[in-house]
Formats: structure tokens, C-alpha cells, sequence
């Protein structure tokens, strides 16, 4: 902006210049054509004045380019470090420095000020709902626990009528949703709060995978659904990770797939290199898919999908959020797309390659 600013009043500078001193030189030209009697030296004080007259004009637009300029190219770079990096830079300005310029400063300045309360009020915010939810999840688990060894006791028993043995594998199972409901709550608020800790390391995943995938092999033939894992002929790096983090993502993506498909379906998982230096795992459903509107939420947390919220009641909307979180603490990605026949969605984890 300030660029152009300064290239439009050389080019005004410019033409102004040409300008002027042809005007001068043909009003000289033609005094001396029609006036032949008027001096030579009237002629070459009039040139000399005209010359002084422009350099006044380029020291006036030299000025004037400092004044207006500078503070201007000093707000870009303000701006733009505020942008990127959130830090405040000083600005550059004068008491010559014109009235409107320091008012967009001022302007500029006051929503820094703004921009910096709301993020510092939104981080205690979320600081003061991670330690509740942190708290309250430590508080639960172990109650929950004991409930649930105490049915699973009560199961067990010789003294309990079928209809009440059915009752109590419900209730048992209602207390291990709630455990693992826990268990995501003190996951989620260990990686929001920066206090997990991951064990990075090579991992092959050519190997991994497919051990992943196996494990639901049962759950996917009780729904009905063809779980595949297509072996690729080439041979991957391993890639830097954390290997029980990622079973946790892959465990989640593949889970929901087999959940959200219907009776005859299919989930597939495939590997393959997006560049030299990330792998990608995709693991592709023919299920009920994402509409539009919901997309732009869909790692949100607890934020759940409209379709998939009137299919399954189970779930609590942090699945994905946690995911993508984990992913990119890997350095890596976790995205999806529509498949390109209309069916279904296609879940991509991108990692780095071990270096």
C-alpha cells in the first residue's frame, strides 16, 4: 500500500516535471519567436526560475512522502507482526505526521488492546473449564469403577434370575461408557493443558496397521460391514510417532466408520506417501457420510454431526477433536473428504517420516 503510495507521487512528480519544464522551455520559445527583442538573459532567468520552482515541488512531495510514508509503512509492519505472531510493535509517528493517519494508528492500537483482553480472558476461560472438567473426571473415576466391579460381581452370582442378570450386563455396560467417557475427559484436558507426554519414535506402520485393523475384524462382521486393509506393494519409511497415540486415532476413525455404515457396507484402510517426508493412513466408509452444513465442525469439540446424532445416541463429540489434536502435536494432520461417489467419507492421518 505504502508502496504504491510512493510510486504514484513519483510518477505525479514525474509527469509534473516533464510538464513544467516543456511549458517553460515553449513559453521561452515563443517569446523569443514573436518578442525577438526580449533579452537572452530574461529567457535564461526565466528557465532558471521555473527550475527552481519544480525542485521546491520535489522537495515539497519528498516531505510529503516522509510524513505520510513512513508511519504508514511503520502501521503495515505493526500490523502485520500483531497478525502473525501477536507481538506489538512500535509505530513511527510525528507531531508533523497528518491528523488522519494518527487517528488509524490510535484506531489500530485500541483493537490490539481489545484483541489481546478478549484472547487473555478467553485463555482463563478454557483454563477454568479444563481444571472443572479435569477435576470432576478424577472425582468420577473412581466411584464409577466400583460400581462396575460390583456389577460385574453381581453377574457373576448364582443367586440372580435371568431378567436380573440381563439388567445388571446393562447396567455394567452403561458404567464401562461412563468410565471410558472419563477417560476421554482426562485425555482431552491432559493434551488441551500441554501436560501430556508423548514417546516419540520410528514406528513401522506397514506393520502396525494392519494389527489395528484386525482387532476390529469381529465388531465389523457383528454390524454386518466388510472391514479391508489394502497391503501396498512398496515399502514406507517408519514414521516419527507416538505408537499408542496413534492406535488411539486410528482405533477412533476406524470405530466410527464400522458405526456409521450400514448392514452390507464396507470400511477400507489404505496407506500411502503424500511426499517424501509424510505418510498417510486413510480409512475410507460407504456410510451416512457428513452433509455440508456440518463440515466446518466436525473436529470441534463436542460437537457431533446431525445425521449421525439421529442414527447413534453413543458418542460425545471429542473423538475427532482429540484426534486432530494428536495429530498435530505429531507434526502431522488429521483431515476427510466426501468419497467421489457420494457415499460415504474418507479420513486421511498424516504423519512425518522418522528422520
Amino acid at each position: 500500500m505504502t508502496m504504491a503510495f510512493r510510486v504514484l507521487l513519483l510518477i505525479f512528480f514525474g509527469i509534473f516535471l516533464a510538464f513544467g519544464y516543456a511549458a517553460a522551455w515553449l513559453l521561452s520559445f515563443l517569446l523569443h519567436m514573436f518578442y525577438p527583442s526580449t533579452p537572452v538573459l530574461t529567457l535564461d532567468f526565466f528557465l532558471i526560475l521555473t527550475t527552481f520552482f519544480l525542485i521546491g515541488v520535489a522537495l515539497f512531495f519528498f516531505v510529503l512522502s516522509r510524513w505520510i510514508g513512513v508511519p504508514l509503512r511503520s502501521l503495515r509492519a505493526a500490523m502485520d507482526a500483531f497478525a502473525k505472531k501477536g507481538e506489538r510493535a512500535p509505530i513511527a509517528i510525528s507531531s508533523l505526521t497528518p491528523r488522519e493517519i494518527r487517528q488509524l494508528v490510535i484506531t489500530f492500537i485500541d483493537l490490539a488492546e481489545r484483541v489481546e483482553h478478549a484472547h487473555k480472558r478467553d485463555t482463563e476461560i478454557s483454563q477454568v473449564k479444563t481444571d472443572f472438567i479435569t477435576t470432576a473426571a478424577h472425582q468420577l473415576r473412581t466411584p464409577l469403577t466400583g460400581i462396575r466391579w460390583a456389577l460385574e460381581a453381581l453377574e457373576k452370582g448364582d443367586t440372580v434370575s435371568e431378567e436380573q442378570r440381563a439388567l445388571i450386563q446393562n447396567a455394567a455396560e452403561k458404567s464401562h461408557q461412563l468410565i471410558n467417557i472419563v477417560g476421554t475427559l482426562l485425555n482431552m484436558s491432559s493434551i488441551e493443558s500441554g501436560r501430556h507426554q508423548y514417546h516419540f519414535e520410528p514406528v513401522d506402520m506397514q506393520q502396525f496397521v494392519p494389527t489395528v485393523v484386525a482387532d476390529f475384524d469381529h465388531v465389523a462382521r457383528a454390524r454386518g460391514v466388510v472391514l479391508a486393509y489394502q497391503k501396498d506393494s512398496s515399502r514406507f519409511p517408519p514414521a516419527r510417532a507416538d505408537k499408542e497415540q496413534v492406535r488411539w486415532i486410528l482405533n477412533n476413525l476406524i470405530e466410527n466408520a464400522i458405526r456409521y455404515t450400514p448392514q452390507g457396507g464396507s470400511v477400507t484402510v489404505w496407506m500411502d506417501m503424500r511426499d517424501s517426508l509424510t505418510l498417510q493412513v486413510h480409512v475410507r466408509d460407504t456410510g451416512i457420510g457428513i452433509p455440508e452444513s456440518d463440515r466446518p465442525n466436525i473436529f470441534e469439540r463436542f460437537y457431533r454431526a446431525s445425521n449421525a446424532v439421529s442414527k447413534e445416541n453413543a458418542g460425545n463429540g471429542l473423538g475427532l477433536y482429540i484426534a486432530k489434536t494428536i495429530a498435530k502435536d505429531h507434526g502431522g494432520d488429521l483431515s476427510f473428504a466426501p468419497n467421489e461417489t457420494g457415499v460415504g467419507t474418507t479420513f486421511t492421518l498424516s504423519l512425518p517420516i522418522a528422520g
